[in-house]
């Protein structure tokens, strides 16, 4: 059996190890803020401490007690890097506030369309307005619905998939990037290769949803949003992949029996793009 003393020798050097990799990582002037976290997070789940692999799965980690437990068990001086602090903690904002999102989006998602709550009714007639402006729905239950891209005359039923989240994604585009989202009005209307808005709009929020709970979108929140990303966030992805779903299926000239096919192809190419430490989802589209 191995010598006690030389086991703990072993693994207080580790730990010096570990603790300087980290403070390397924090500290390295070079390094831009998406692979920074990367690596931090990498860092914590090859920790050999129970104590810190536990941050990337406990929920409402108490960020400042998380820093002082780090600076404690990687036995780093915030004196002489008084930098690695302030960086680390955001760091953990990041990662931690990419799991608390997950979450956040996931209770929206669940959350089920009812005609009788009127916050929803008010939500869906609004993007009525927003898409069709001057034009009078004649009635709630109606087949105008179809125009904007619902399959039938109850909008209600095409949100069960993915609740109010997917009403919530279309709204967000609609109110935010009005333009852009009638012209993808007009392109679904496309005597040949159009599809149906609204109901592309509800698959692209399956899409999103999916993104961020494989831990794609990771590389892109890590890199934008200094600190934990919120529900808006999420929504800002959404628009992205809505303008550039509607130009990638406009650029394959093909029709909605593909849709699937299509659908799958430019999902691997967003999950391709996001591989890289550095992605950023930019927008090509203004308000």
């Amino acid at each position: 059996m191995p010598d006690c003393g030389i086991v703990l020798i072993m693994s207080c050097l580790q730990i010096l190890i570990f603790g300087f990799k980290l403070q390397r990582v924090c500290c390295n002037k070079k390094l831009q803020q998406g692979p920074r976290a990367h690596k931090v997070e990498r860092s914590l789940k090859h920790s050999k401490s129970a104590a810190l692999k536990r941050l990337l799965v406990d929920d409402d980690v108490n960020i400042d007690g998380a820093v002082e437990k780090i600076i404690s068990i990687k036995s780093v001086s915030p004196e002489v890097h008084p930098q690695f602090v302030p960086i680390l903690r955001m760091c953990l904002l990041q990662i931690c506030g990419y799991r608390q999102l997950i979450t956040e989006v996931d209770s929206v998602r669940k959350i089920k369309y009812s005609s009788e709550n009127p916050d929803h009714e008010k939500m869906l007639l609004t993007l009525w307005e927003k898409l069709m402006p001057g034009v009078l729905l004649e009635s709630r239950i109606n087949k105008q619905w179809t125009e904007i891209g619902f399959q039938g005359d109850d909008p209600m039923t095409d949100f069960r998939g993915m609740g109010l989240l997917g009403l919530e994604n279309l709204l967000f585009f609609v109110t935010q990037y009005n333009d852009a989202a009638r012209q993808l009005l007009s392109h679904s209307h496309h005597p040949k290769y159009g599809y149906s808005l609204a109901i592309v709009g509800i698959n692209i929020t399956g899409m999103a949803f999916q993104l961020l709970t494989g831990g794609h979108l990771k590389s892109h929140f890590y890199n934008t949003v200094k600190g934990r990303p919120k529900l808006e966030h999420f929504h800002q992805v959404y628009c992205y992949l809505m303008y550039e779903f509607d130009r990638y299926w406009m650029a394959e000239k093909t029709n909605i029996m593909e849709f699937n096919i299509v659908k799958a192809r430019f999902q691997k190419k967003i999950a391709q793009k996001l591989r890289n430490k550095s992605a950023v989802l930019h927008r090509r589209f203004v308000s």
